[in-house]
């Protein structure tokens, strides 16, 4: 690829706010690509980058996803862009769902077609498939109705958990709603299990149209195959393990580190190829104490630990680019799998909290260690004021949220309604980017 002028691949990078998304415009700047970073916030962490050269916002793609895309595709038409790159779960559904209307601009756009993204959006469609290639999965049923739920509660084995069949789902308005496993999905017995599922729909109108999966509880430890595909064919690659996550019990991981296992690359190949996949893909699994790896679900674009396999030998967003201007990535001959990367301090503190409510004192030890062998995700000193701003950035969102839902309490009380305003349920893994 020696004949690649960088210079001519202006690209806009979407979700800039993120951690991998930042990572994307790293990447790509350094190799000399002209980046705009997009966000739906102003001043996003990747528009602060020496590797940004222009900063966009946009409106959310999760609370007005047609705005979002009017927004984007008259950014589009007016500018000349090569490709146009969506990294986060929710702007990637929408920009695929728009694939067509945005490709009219002439730009390429660095996610896949929907028919092949809604086979994987579709948790549901993506355990069919692996179970009819013998890769295996935790006992997975997908009930139509809580009647069903009802009907099957005394046959299945506890205990389970209740998981959306997408991350993200279409509310009655339109918006995106985010659904994440949490504490509170998992059941112990039917009556648990009837219980929590009936609470899901009650809060979350629109599932009824979209039922969460009934999916037996794998204990072990996360590990992920991620990488680079095209037309099923695995062409870059690296694998990580999850040291720590919030909840202990399993969510987004706090700190990471890479490893190598061809048991798990050969199922996540597997499944890849069935699914003609083109693109970044990550495929999560549970790997039991046994050594056993059950598939969990398939990210079907940029995921949140993406720094590490870069930061490991293995530049994903740069072979990306590289496979959208028509060259064939290829995998490094090797990548390090010693680099351990603390992804999310605050997630780290809650991890901590947790551990010693359960009663576990040696838990701070541990935690203090992780300062001394681990890197933090943000940190980069050829780069730093992204670095120095991401406290003040997750400050700043986190007092948004506790704004808007003390506003809504209060919006609720004044208005005497004769219900409960609903609240978001917890329902399906969250690896946030």
């Amino acid at each position: 690829m020696t004949d690649i002028d960088p210079n001519a691949w202006r690209t806009l990078v979407l979700d800039a706010d993120s951690q991998a998304g930042l990572c994307v415009i790293r990447s790509l700047g350094r190799r000399g690509v002209p980046v705009t970073a997009g966000s739906e916030f102003d001043h996003s962490l990747g528009s602060l980058s020496k590797y940004s050269e222009n900063d966009l916002s946009h409106p959310s793609p999760t609370d007005a996803p047609e705005a979002f895309v009017d927004r984007l595709y008259g950014v589009l038409d007016e500018d000349d862009y090569f490709a146009v790159i969506p990294v986060n779960d929710a702007t990637s559904k929408v920009v695929s769902q728009a694939k067509a209307r945005l490709e009219a601009t002439g730009t390429i756009v660095g996610i896949g077609d929907w028919d092949q993204e809604q086979a994987v959006y579709d948790k549901a469609r993506t355990f069919e498939l692996a179970e009819s290639l013998d890769i295996p999965i935790p006992e997975t049923h997908a009930p139509s109705s809580l009647a069903e739920v009802e009907r099957l509660a005394d046959d299945i084995a506890y205990p389970v958990v209740v998981k959306s069949r997408s991350k993200y789902v279409r509310d009655l308005a339109g918006r995106l709603q985010l659904h994440r496993v949490g504490d509170d999905s998992y059941a112990a017995d039917p009556d648990e299990l009837v219980s929590t599922y009936s609470d899901v729909l009650s809060k979350n109108e629109h599932l009824e149209a979209f039922p969460p999966l009934i999916q037996a509880y794998v204990p072990g430890e996360t590990t992920t195959t991620v990488g680079l595909a095209d037309e099923g064919d695995l062409q870059a690659w690296f694998q990580e393990r999850r040291l720590r996550t919030t909840p202990a019990s399993g969510g987004n991981s706090t700190l990471i580190r890479g490893m190598r296992d061809p048991a798990m690359r050969e199922h996540a190949a597997e499944l890849l190829d069935a699914l003609e996949w083109t693109g970044p893909v990550q495929v999560e699994f549970m790997r039991t104490l046994d050594g056993e790896y059950y598939l969990i679900e398939v990210n079907g674009r940029y995921w949140g630990s993406v720094p590490l396999a870069v930061a490991s030998g293995v530049d994903v967003p740069w072979l990306h680019l590289c496979q959208l201007a028509g060259y064939t990535p290829t995998s490094p001959p090797v990548y390090r799998d010693d680099v351990v990367q603390q992804r999310l301090l605050y997630g780290d503190f809650k991890w901590l909290a947790e551990r010693l409510s359960d009663g576990h004192p040696s838990a701070l030890a541990e935690f203090l260690a992780t300062f001394g062998y681990a890197t933090p995700v943000f940190a980069r000193t050829d780069d730093p004021l992204p670095s120095a701003m991401a406290p003040f950035r997750w400050a700043e969102h986190r007092a948004s949220k506790v704004y808007e839902k003390a506003m809504g309490a209060l919006s609720s009380q004044s208005e005497d309604a004769p219900e409960e305003m609903p609240k978001q349920v917890a329902t399906a893994p969250d690896e946030s980017p």
